[in-house]
């Protein structure tokens, strides 16, 4: 008998687990029951709900707060920064030169960069679950470097119904 249980000991454990436990129709399972359908179907009716009860716990519960704080700081970082590959250096430093000065007005409010517009972004994604970004074209008259400017529009902007 001793001798049975040492063996044990160094044998690899036999698996009783399926593949996918959520998929599984155990006792654990029996009183969940989901809706099937097309995630649209599921939030059509109850979507304004969620977001406006989403964005509220955000401001009024610090631990929601913090949580969406740090989604936002492991997702984003300090901001996506993207490099150009082309083989001529002069014209990869003037590419360089003109993406560092568009980053600063690249918001069309005026308040942020393109770096806070990431983050803006990811935290309104999170907490409304969408976001919608809008290419602003400008005038040359306007005297930005590059006319283009990105506008952030909320979930809220949609009529759901």
């Amino acid at each position: 008998m001793l001798l049975k249980t040492f063996k044990q000991l160094f044998n690899k454990p036999k698996i009783k687990s399926s593949a996918w436990d959520a998929a599984g129709s155990g006792r654990r399972f029996f009183h969940f029951q989901p809706e099937l359908g097309s995630i649209n179907n599921l939030l059509s009716q109850s979507l304004g709900h969620l977001r406006s009860r989403s964005r509220d716990m955000v401001r009024k519960n610090p631990y929601a707060a913090n949580i969406i704080d740090t989604i936002v700081s492991n997702s984003i970082g300090i901001g996506i920064k993207p490099q150009s590959k082309a083989r001529d250096g002069e014209f990869r430093k003037k590419v360089q030169e003109l993406w560092l000065k568009w980053t600063d007005e690249a918001d069309s409010s005026g308040v942020s960069d393109f770096y806070g517009l990431q983050a803006l972004v990811c935290r309104s994604m999170i907490e409304g679950g969408e976001c919608f970004v809008r290419l602003r074209t400008r005038k040359r008259e306007d005297g930005l470097c590059v006319p283009l400017q990105l506008q952030v529009l909320e979930s809220e902007h949609l009529d759901n119904k």
